[in-house]
C-alpha cells in the first residue's frame, strides 16, 4: 500500500531535515512504493540515495543496495548509522565470520539497509540468507555498470537478474547519473523489468554550469589563471590522471599562494581523511585529486572543477564536472587541452587492450603472487601492490595494470583501491563464560573491560569498529601491546579480532582457472576496444566542437532539442563576436555619414570618436579603403566612393 505524501515527507524531515523533495525525487519514490520496477536518472548531486532510503524507512522491511564502490558503501552506512538508522555492508576483504554475522543481523535484527558489492550476490552464504530476509526493495546504484554499452561495465552486475528469482515480487530501483538511450534500454532488459516498469529522467542540462575547453601548452600556468580568475577563496576540485600529477599540481598552487592539497589512494588513510575534512570545512579551498575523489561527498558550494586531463568518456566527464555548482549558483567546469592530448588519449586506448597472451601471463602471475591453486580462491581477497607485483614477475607496470583491467571487465578478477577499514572486535562468548575468563586472567580482564566500557554490549551481538589508539589511552598501554593482546585473545577464542586495514586488494571473482584455458572471448575484447575508441573520439570531438558545449553533451545523452546554454566558452565567444559585429556596423555607418558631408583626414575622423575606439576605427578605415568603399584624395583626405 503506497505511503501518503505526508508520510514520506515526514520521513524526509525526520531523518534529513529537508522541508521538501528535490525535483524528481517524490515521483520516483511514489513509483517504488507502488511496486513498479523503476529506472531513475538523476544528475550528479541530484539526491539518488534518498530515492531508496525514504521509501524503505516509510515501510517495514529491508532495502538491499547493490553498489560497486566499497568506499561509497562504507560512507553511506556510516552516515545512516549517525542518523540512528540500522545499516550493514558486505564487501570484498571482510572475513567469513564477519560476513556470516552481518547476514544474521539482517535476517534476525532490525537492519533497514544492507549494502552488497555485486560479486557477493550469488555466493552460497548470501543465497542461503537473502530469502530469509524481509526484503522490500532492491536498489541498484551505478546501474550503468549493467550495460556493455556503458563506460564502466562490470560483469558481476549481471547476477542481479538471478537474484530477482530468489526475491520474487520485490521491485527494483535502478539509479544512475549518466546513461545514453542505448544504456537505458539495456538496463531494463538486464534487470528483467516488468511490464509496468517506469523511467524517470531529469534533463542532463545544468543551467548554472559554464563548460569551457581551454587550449594550452602550459597546463599548470593556465590552471593557476583559472583558479585565480574564479576568485580568491572559492572552493574547487582539480582532477589529475596520476598520483604524481596531483602532488605536483598541488605543490605548484601552494607555491603561488593558493590553499591546496593533494588527494589520492596512495596517501595514508588518516591523511586522506584529514585532506577531505579540511576541504569540506573550508580550511583547504582546492583539492587536487584522482577521479575517485568526490563520490558520495555532497558539498554544494564547489565553484569550479578543472580537469588537467580529459577522462576517457563523456559520461565520466559529465559526472566529475557535475560536482561543481550543486547549490545551483553559477559555477565553472573547465577542461585543459594540450596539442598532444588527442594522440595521448588514442594511445591509452591501444595500451588499455593488451594482447590475449599478455593477459594470460598476468593472470598466471596473479595466481602465483596470491598462492592460489586452480579451482580455488574464489572471492578470497589478498593484499595487492601493483609495483611489487610487476617487479616480482618482470612485467611492465602499465601492462600489468591494463591486463588486470581487462580481467576485471571479463569478470575474472576484481581490484579494490586502498580503503581504510578500522579494527573490529566481536565477543562470541556469553557473559558467564567471559566473566570466568576475566577472573582467571587479570591483565586480559583490563582490556576486556575497556572494550565494554568504550563500545558497549553490542560487541556480543556483532562486530564493532574499535580504535586501538583509544584503548591504549584508556589503559595507558602502548598501541602495540593492545594489538598483541587482542591477537592473543583472538587465538584463544575469547574475542574475534580483525586488525585495521588500508592496503589495496585483489581477488578472483570465480574459481581460479588454468591460465592457458582462460575463458576470454577475442571477439568481445575487440568489440570492447572499438567501443572505448568511440568514447575517446566523442571526447575529442567535444574539445574541438565549434558549438555550444552543453548542447554537445546533451546530444550525446539523447537530448536533441536543447537550446544553446549562453554561458559556455563557445556561447560567450559567439556573443562577443556578435556584439563586436554590431559595434563595427554602427561605427561604419557613423564614418560614412561624416564623410558624406565633407572629406576628412584619418586624424580628423579619430578626433570625433572616443579614445577606446581608436584601434577599431583604424582597422575599419583600412578595410574600407582596401575594399574600395573609401579612397584618398590628393590632399590626403578620405571620401566615400558612393
Amino acid at each position: 500500500m503506497p505511503a501518503p505524501t505526508d508520510d514520506i515527507l515526514s520521513v524526509l524531515r525526520q531523518h534529513w531535515g529537508h522541508k521538501a523533495f528535490r525535483p524528481g525525487q517524490e515521483e520516483i519514490i511514489r513509483s517504488v512504493l507502488a511496486g513498479h520496477d523503476t529506472l531513475a536518472l538523476l544528475p550528479t548531486g541530484g539526491g539518488k540515495s534518498v530515492c531508496f532510503q525514504v521509501p524503505t524507512l516509510a515501510h517495514d522491511g529491508l532495502c538491499l543496495v547493490i553498489s560497486p564502490l566499497i568506499a561509497l558503501m562504507k560512507d553511506q552506512v556510516e552516515n545512516l548509522r549517525k542518523r540512528g538508522i540500522k545499516a550493514e555492508a558486505v564487501y570484498a576483504g571482510m572475513s567469513h565470520r564477519d560476513i556470516d554475522q552481518t547476514l544474521d543481523n539482517c535476517v534476525y535484527g532490525p537492519v533497514k539497509f544492507l549494502y552488497v558489492s555485486p560479486e557477493r550476490l550469488l555466493t552460497e552464504m548470501f543465497r542461503a540468507r537473502v530469502g530469509k530476509m524481509k526484503v522490500q526493495l532492491i536498489a541498484v546504484d551505478e546501474a550503468h555498470c549493467l550495460s556493455q554499452w556503458g563506460y564502466d561495465f562490470r560483469p558481476p552486475y549481471l547476477q542481479i537478474s538471478a537474484l530477482r528469482e530468489l526475491l520474487p515480487g520485490v521491485p527494483v530501483l535502478a539509479l544512475t547519473a549518466t546513461a545514453t538511450e542505448e544504456v537505458r534500454r539495456d538496463i531494463g532488459q538486464k534487470l528483467n523489468f516488468g511490464p509496468t516498469g517506469q523511467i524517470f529522467q531529469r534533463s542532463f542540462q545544468r543551467p548554472n554550469l559554464s563548460y569551457s575547453v581551454l587550449h594550452t601548452e602550459d597546463k599548470l600556468q593556465r590552471l593557476l589563471q583559472v583558479l585565480k580568475g574564479v576568485g580568491p577563496g572559492k572552493t574547487a576540485v582539480v582532477y589529475a590522471r596520476t598520483r604524481k600529477q596531483t602532488e605536483q599540481a598541488a605543490a605548484w598552487l601552494q607555491q603561488n599562494g593558493l590553499s591546496a592539497a593533494a588527494y589520492h589512494a596512495g596517501l595514508a588513510a588518516d591523511q586522506r581523511t584529514r585532506v577531505q575534512q579540511d576541504w569540506t570545512n573550508d580550511k583547504t579551498r582546492i583539492v587536487v585529486a584522482t577521479n575517485a575523489f568526490g563520490m558520495g561527498i555532497d558539498k554544494p558550494d564547489v565553484r569550479c572543477v578543472v580537469h588537467l586531463d580529459a577522462p576517457d568518456s563523456l559520461e565520466a566527464y559529465y559526472q566529475e564536472a557535475g560536482r561543481a555548482g550543486r547549490d545551483e549558483l553559477y559555477a565553472f567546469a573547465v577542461l585543459l587541452w594540450a596539442p598532444n592530448d588527442a594522440h595521448e588519449m588514442r594511445r591509452r586506448v591501444a595500451l588499455g587492450h593488451p594482447p590475449i597472451d599478455v593477459v594470460r601471463r598476468v593472470y598466471q602471475a596473479l595466481a602465483n603472487y596470491s598462492g592460489t591453486a586452480v579451482g580455488g580462491g574464489e572471492l578470497v581477497a589478498f593484499d595487492f601492490d601493483l609495483q611489487q607485483f610487476a617487479s616480482t614477475y618482470r612485467l611492465k607496470p602499465i601492462d600489468a595494470h591494463n591486463a588486470m583491467r581487462v580481467l576485471e571487465k571479463a569478470g575474472l578478477v576484481q581490484l579494490n583501491e586502498a580503503v581504510f577499514s578500522p579494527a573490529k572486535v566481536h565477543i562470541p562468548l556469553d557473559v558467564r563464560d567471559l566473566y570466568r575468563f576475566q577472573v582467571a586472567n587479570e591483565r586480559h580482564d583490563q582490556l576486556i573491560k575497556a572494550i565494554l566500557r568504550l563500545y558497549g554490549g553490542e560487541v556480543f551481538s556483532s562486530f564493532q569498529n574499535v580504535s586501538e589508539g583509544a584503548l591504549s589511552q584508556q589503559l595507558r598501554w602502548s598501541t602495540s601491546d593492545v594489538r598483541k593482546t587482542l591477537e592473543y585473545l583472538h587465538k584463544a577464542g575469547i574475542v574475534q579480532y580483525q586488525p585495521r586495514h588500508e592496503d589495496p586488494q585483489a581477488l578472483f571473482t570465480t574459481p581460479r582457472h588454468d591460465a592457458s584455458k582462460l575463458p576470454l572471448d577475442a571477439k568481445a575484447l575487440e568489440t570492447a576496444r572499438e567501443r572505448d575508441l568511440q568514447k575517446t573520439e566523442a571526447v575529442i570531438q567535444y574539445t574541438n566542437g565549434m558549438r555550444c558545449r552543453q548542447q554537445l553533451l546533451l546530444e550525446y545523452f539523447g537530448e536533441l532539442d536543447s537550446k544553446p546554454c549562453r554561458i559556455c566558452d563557445h556561447c560567450l565567444a559567439e556573443k562577443r563576436r556578435q556584439q563586436k559585429a554590431v559595434v563595427a556596423t554602427d561605427l561604419r555607418e557613423q564614418v560614412l555619414a561624416q564623410l558624406r558631408t565633407a572629406p576628412r583626414t584619418p586624424r580628423e575622423l579619430l578626433a570625433g570618436f572616443q579614445p577606446n575606439q581608436a584601434d577599431a576605427l583604424t582597422a575599419l578605415l583600412r578595410d574600407l579603403v582596401d575594399t574600395g568603399v573609401l579612397r584618398y584624395t590628393d590632399a590626403g583626405q578620405l571620401i566615400a566612393t558612393a
